[in-house]
Formats: C-alpha cells, structure tokens, sequence
C-alpha cells in the first residue's frame, strides 16, 4: 500500500464531503486491473460509520449490503431471493430471514410481494426508503459533527484566545 497523509488530525476522519469520489482509474490503482469489472458496490460510510446508531449487527449489516449491490437504479426497488442471499453470505436462508425480519422491525427495509405474470410467488422487492431516509439522518450529524469541530478548532487557533478550561488556582503566597 501506499503511504497516505491524513486529511485531518484523526487519521479516521472520513475526507471532506468536497472532495470528488475517486475515479475508476484511482479504484483500479486500490484494487488491482480488472477487479471492477465485475461491478461494485456505492456504500455511504454514513452507513458503515451509523451501524451501532441503526441498532444493527453485523449479519444485517452485510444483507444490507447485498441489497445495495442488487439496487442498480434508485426507481427500480431490488429483489434477490433469500436463496441467492444465503449462498453469497455463507449462512442459512433462515438467518437472512431472521435478518430481513429485524431489518423490516427497524424500519430500514420493506418487503414488498412479488409475482409472477402466470401466478405464484415470487422473490420480494425491497424497498429500501427508509435506511435512506435514516442514512441521510446520520450524514448530516455527521456533516454537522465536522462543521462544528472545524469552528472549534478556528477559535482555538485565532491570535488572543483565552485558554480553555477552569482558570489556575491561585497559590497561598498570592493570596
């Protein structure tokens, strides 16, 4: 890897929203030729940095996941099976139930029925408005969070500025 300078003083700071997403050449420098080609995934670090504040745990996290990388227009709700979901994670189609379930208790998924033309089931749409809405939520915390620390940060740097704090006690000899 390459040695990269923080763009704030916490190395974990996410780069500022000004910042332009990086390009497919600069992905393909991250990952290697030819790993995009089979398709990616845009994952908001709003979602991975909010996880504990969307009260969920890794296994729904990872199924939101895979919903994001069946969700290829914002009109067009995803609709993989549990099936499918199941054998790309590894686990049970009864753990991405359980999942989907504690998901749609959350408010971040709905499931929507799906049908066939000529009758019978088919794989669920999900509809994802509210992670969105709940996501956005989080980003502008988020957005806010830095705004403010930025201010901080200014006012403590300005020439004059008293010192932060509780004032020095005074000794008994300037009593």
């Amino acid at each position: 890897m390459t040695d990269q300078t923080p763009t704030t003083e916490d190395d974990t700071a996410p780069p500022e929203a000004t910042s332009t997403p990086p390009s497919t050449r600069e992905m393909e420098r991250r990952w290697g030729k030819g790993v995009l080609g089979p398709g990616f995934v845009f994952l908001p670090s709003a979602l991975v940095r909010g996880q504990s504040r969307l009260k969920i745990d890794a296994t729904e996290l990872t199924v939101l996941i895979h919903l994001l990388d069946h969700w290829w227009a914002a009109s067009e709700m995803p609709f993989p099976s549990k099936r499918r979901l199941s054998e790309r994670m590894g686990v049970s189609e009864k753990t991405i139930q359980r999942a989907m379930a504690r998901l749609e208790a959350l408010g971040l998924v709905k499931r929507v029925a799906r049908h066939f033309a000529a009758g019978g089931q088919a794989s669920n749409f999900y509809d994802l408005s509210g992670l969105v809405e709940r996501v956005q939520e989080i980003a502008r915390d988020m957005m806010e969070a830095r705004k403010e620390a930025q201010e901080t940060r200014r006012k403590a740097e300005r020439p004059g500025l008293k010192r932060r704090g509780k004032p020095a006690k005074k000794s008994e000899a300037q009593a």
